[in-house]
């Protein structure tokens, strides 16, 4: 499993504790995702795994851009990898603002989506799209919200990756619940 994210925080960290045997690919290990010459490498290395995790917070669309350089490499490798591609809920945010982050979560959304329908007709790489509320990495952000367990987020993305090979969740959303009702109080 080929996963990018440094694996000594959030998300990637979570997912270490569940993949110990994966590779990580960041800035952390290396490889800066920003860059390039960093996305050839891990797009270059996604061909030697049949499952590849894309969790990393990067910003300008680079998210989305090393999405497309894993897919294409897997596409022209002839390699049928599952591509999980970790998103935000953000995505649905329609709010005026003029904030970047949401719509590279929509870009990231929509192209995660395209490909997924793509692979189901043919032969492609599978693609999975998770996006996840606000996580408990991120409740000094949020101090009156409910945030998501890390670890519980991880699970979920193992949940995922398991499913049966004759099968593609192309989508799943997941928010914690803010109404104290859905938690017995």
């Amino acid at each position: 499993m080929l996963i990018s994210g440094n694996p000594d925080y959030g998300l990637a960290q979570a997912l270490q504790k569940i993949y110990p045997d994966a590779v990580f690919m960041s800035r952390s290990t290396g490889h800066d995702l920003v860059e390039k010459s960093g996305r050839t490498a891990f797009a270059e290395e996604s061909i030697n795994h049949d499952t590849i995790i894309v969790n990393c917070a990067l910003w300008q669309f680079q998210q989305t851009v090393l999405l497309d350089a894993v897919y294409k490499a897997c596409k022209d490798a002839r390699h049928l990898a599952h591509i999980v591609v970790i998103g935000s809920t953000t995505d649905r945010v329609k709010n005026g603002k003029a904030w970047l982050y949401n719509a590279e979560k929509k870009a990231l959304r929509d192209y995660s989506n395209t490909l997924a329908i793509g692979g189901v007709w043919s032969d492609m790489p599978k693609i999975s799209y998770i996006s996840f509320g606000t996580l408990s990495n991120n409740q000094y952000k949020h101090p009156d919200r409910r945030c998501m367990d890390i670890d519980a987020a991880a699970h979920y993305i193992k949940w995922v990756v398991d499913q049966p090979a004759h099968i593609n969740i192309n989508e799943i959303s997941i928010d914690p619940m803010q109404d104290k009702y859905w938690y017995g109080i």
